[in-house]
């Protein structure tokens, strides 16, 4: 397995070169690259014992009050792989983070070919995040009450109070 982490090391390292940061695995088989706000992380990892080498971006947190319908859409998304480059969604239950991967068997890749998964990676990972942004607004505002919903309930209960309907 030295060989793939050497072989890995070196297609990070003219990857690296290419989209100008130093890329390297760390002791555990990972590279994180971040962009230069912090906020977006790209992963990664060649696993102890692994031929395989794993793509991985967390996306966004899990909407509150609307996840089902979330979940429903971000499945939707899965279901036709051609929309994210064969890169599917998943969910990290520790952080609760809508988590995007892609996986390739090291024998299958050349520098050439992981140069341009990386890239393609980085690119579809940072739609992914405007799409999954983009999903959560519309959701949250479809799901939240209005002040003017609030007013009209409000409304209703106190037609049907003065009515002598309610029971106050």
């Amino acid at each position: 397995m030295v060989e793939y982490r050497e072989t890995l090391d070196r297609y990070l390292h003219i990857a690296g070169n290419r989209i100008g940061s130093k890329l390297s695995l760390d002791k555990n088989g990972l590279c994180i690259l971040r962009k230069e706000d912090g906020q977006r992380e790209y992963v990664v990892e060649l696993p102890k014992h692994s031929e395989v080498v794993y793509f991985y971006s967390p996306i966004c947190r899990v909407p509150y009050g609307c996840s089902e319908e979330f979940f429903e859409k971000v499945l939707e998304l899965n279901l036709c792989g051609i929309t994210y480059n064969q890169a599917t969604f998943g969910l990290d239950v520790k952080t609760q983070n809508i988590v995007l991967s892609y996986t390739r068997p090291l024998e299958a890749l050349d520098e050439v070919a992981f140069s341009n998964i990386l890239c393609n990676f980085i690119k579809t990972a940072d739609r992914a995040e405007k799409d999954l942004v983009k999903l959560k607004g519309s959701l949250i505002e479809q799901t939240s009450l209005t002040e003017d919903d609030v007013n009209t309930e409000m409304s209703t209960y106190r037609t049907l109070a003065n009515k002598g309907k309610l029971k106050v």
